[in-house]
């Protein structure tokens, strides 16, 4: 049998891999991304408990051997951790040692000071077990992946207490996100002008120590539960701030907001609620403030033309699934819609990086 008969010419064959490489490898690398999302993000998430871009940071380029030995796994394995992340964009394979790329290195390297490390271990052992209910939860219209967890209260943040090791995974996501983020919030609004700014759903303090930092004059509390302000009352003393910096134990929809304020923050909170329950928070805030008080929504945000953008649509889900079963991203004209319907009568907007956005309705 000759060799040459064996394969055969194809001008059929050839177009479509041309085709493949030039204008359909976006389109079918974003299908590959749909269909196997689970397993790029186990690569990933293997990677940062294995706390591989921290090792790379310090100590790349490494080989394979030297990365296999580092993290104690055998040879097979370490390749297909080094393929995934590779293929996925994370790593750079180079005359056989592999370094990360810029963004990695910044997203996933403990070292970095702005790294989502913590953000990644929240979607692995909290919100990647959930989401296998979201079909479940669409049908029914509640967060039936809420059942993953144990106890008999409604949202996931009652739940959490039952449960101190996985607390601690979600304060310690939050604070990452509050960090890639406050910093907008704190050049954004001049808070030099309150007096007393009340943070509702402020978790372990993290928003008020960054703005206290930023404005030296500013007091504020967190409102949360009991659990959390424990939390946030602790890093509010390391930080040597216990003067000027508090916490308030409360419930936001049982508990009227403390007398006092003439700011009221509600950061990353609002994508938690219903619609009816945002206007109930709007109008409660406004019957604690003072005539010349703000509240301030800080948040990522949907289009107004609710066609984006991707971290809207990545973050709904979850609110329906698990959080609390009403919540998403909202828009900014619902938003503007349920301060003025709580009594704001001059309502101001202000876009800025990575989808978010801040809106302050005056009183």
């Amino acid at each position: 049998m000759k060799e040459q008969a064996l394969l055969r010419r194809s001008w059929k064959l050839w177009w479509q891999r041309v085709r493949e490489r030039t204008v359909l490898r976006r389109p079918l690398a974003h299908i590959y991304h749909l269909i196997g999302g689970h397993i790029y993000f186990q690569t990933l998430s293997a990677a940062v408990q294995l706390d591989l871009f921290t090792l790379l940071g310090r100590r790349g380029p490494l080989t394979r051997a030297d990365i296999a030995g580092e993290l104690k796994l055998a040879e097979q394995p370490a390749r297909i951790l080094l393929l995934g992340l590779a293929t996925c964009g994370l790593l750079r394979r180079k005359n056989g040692t592999y370094t990360a790329t810029p963004l990695a290195d910044q997203l996933f390297n403990r070292d970095r000071p702005r790294n989502v490390a913590d953000v990644v271990l929240w979607q692995h052992f909290i919100n990647y077990r959930a989401l296998a209910h979201f079909h479940e939860a669409l049908l029914a219209n509640r967060n039936t992946g809420l059942a993953e967890f144990p106890g008999d209260e409604p949202t996931l943040y009652q739940r959490l207490a039952h449960n101190p090791a996985l607390e601690k995974i979600f304060q310690d996501a939050m604070e990452a996100i509050s960090r890639q983020s406050n910093h907008l919030l704190a050049e954004a609004v001049a808070f030099g002008q309150f007096r007393r700014l009340l943070d509702v759903g402020g978790g372990n303090a993290t928003n008020i120590l960054r703005l206290a930092q930023r404005h030296p004059q500013l007091k504020a509390d967190v409102f949360d539960f009991p659990s959390v302000c424990a939390i946030a009352r602790e890093r509010i003393r390391a930080a040597g701030l216990a003067d000027r910096l508090g916490a308030v134990e409360g419930h936001c929809f049982q508990d009227e907001f403390p007398a006092g304020v003439d700011g009221i923050l509600f950061c990353h909170f609002l994508t938690i609620w219903s619609p009816e329950q945002n206007q109930a928070l709007l109008c409660k805030a406004h019957r604690a403030l003072a005539p010349g008080g703000a509240v301030l929504i800080f948040n990522q945000m949907q289009h107004d033309t609710e066609d984006g953008p991707l971290s809207a649509a990545m973050g709904s889900p979850y609110f329906l699934t698990l959080a609390t079963g009403v919540g998403m991203l909202y828009t900014w004209n619902e938003y503007e819609q349920w301060l003025r319907a709580a009594g704001f009568t001059r309502v101001l907007r202000r876009a800025l990086v990575r989808d978010h956005g801040v809106l302050i309705g005056l009183k």
